[in-house]
């Protein structure tokens, strides 16, 4: 397994090739041989964005997923192959026993791959969420009335990776997530339901704030045995983005797959 960290907002991913704009990302025209380029229908969706960064984040996440899979696979980006069942989840079609699994959320990107079982991971920049408690209790009626308030990222990044590991969504598998909480507002998940009697194991982290890229908090989620701590050690530094500019916290949110 293995699980990297993007800064969206850096210096140009290894992956965006082509004629560039906006710190490296393609501007149009084909890209060279082997490299990672967006198809017509992530460009069409690039296009619809309204605000400049949200468009200019969400073509950088689709160019390092690919990049960072084919570099994990040995594989030009360009022909890595990605796919996706009905409800949502990627796969890699030529590589049908690996998992993957990525979430987006401000200039933050998580991608992970394994190869041991279903796979789910997601971020949660930390920002002020209105009622976050009753946010969580409408995709997770099991919510103790004795929740603190610092329990919803960890619980919704726990939700969130674990229904993207079983493809169901939230609104078919959030039910079948079972989460404990601890008094001072630590989330653990305790099972999932109606998924093979293999069990399931998840992690979550806090990532600090770091060279201007802002606080979160990230899960990864697997049927594939526990979650390696040093996984989450490696989340930092995995990927050779470096941001130039400080990076704004005020555009469109998350892109989950």
């Amino acid at each position: 397994m293995d699980v990297w960290l993007v800064d969206l907002d850096g210096d140009g991913p290894a992956g965006a090739t082509g004629s560039t704009a906006a710190g490296g990302i393609p501007a149009g025209g084909p890209a060279p041989p082997g490299r990672a380029r967006l198809t017509e229908e992530e460009q069409r969706r690039g296009r619809a964005f309204l605000d400049a960064t949200a468009a200019r984040r969400f073509r950088r996440s689709r160019l390092a997923v690919r990049d960072l899979l084919g570099r994990w696979l040995g594989v030009p980006p360009a022909e890595l192959r990605l796919a996706y069942t009905p409800l949502g989840k990627p796969y890699l079609p030529d590589h049908p026993g690996l998992h993957v699994s990525w979430s987006r959320s401000g200039p933050l990107l998580l991608v992970g791959v394994a190869g041991s079982g279903p796979l789910g991971v997601d971020i949660e920049r930390l920002r002020p969420v209105p009622a976050a408690l009753s946010v969580l209790a409408t995709v997770y009626p099991a919510l103790p009335a004795a929740a603190a308030p610092t329990a919803f990222f960890p619980a919704w990044t726990l939700l969130e990776a674990s229904v993207k590991a079983t493809g169901r969504g939230l609104d078919r598998g959030a039910r079948e997530v079972r989460l404990g909480f601890a008094p001072g507002g630590g989330v653990a998940l305790r099972g999932i339901s109606g998924h093979g009697p293999r069990p399931w194991h998840g992690r979550t982290a806090p990532l600090p704030s770091r060279d201007g890229t802002p606080a979160a908090v990230a899960a990864v989620v697997t049927q594939g045995g526990p979650v390696p701590p040093d996984v989450l050690g490696r989340w930092p530094t995995a990927y050779p983005w470096r941001r130039t500019t400080p990076a704004r916290t005020d555009a469109t949110e998350s892109e989950r797959t």
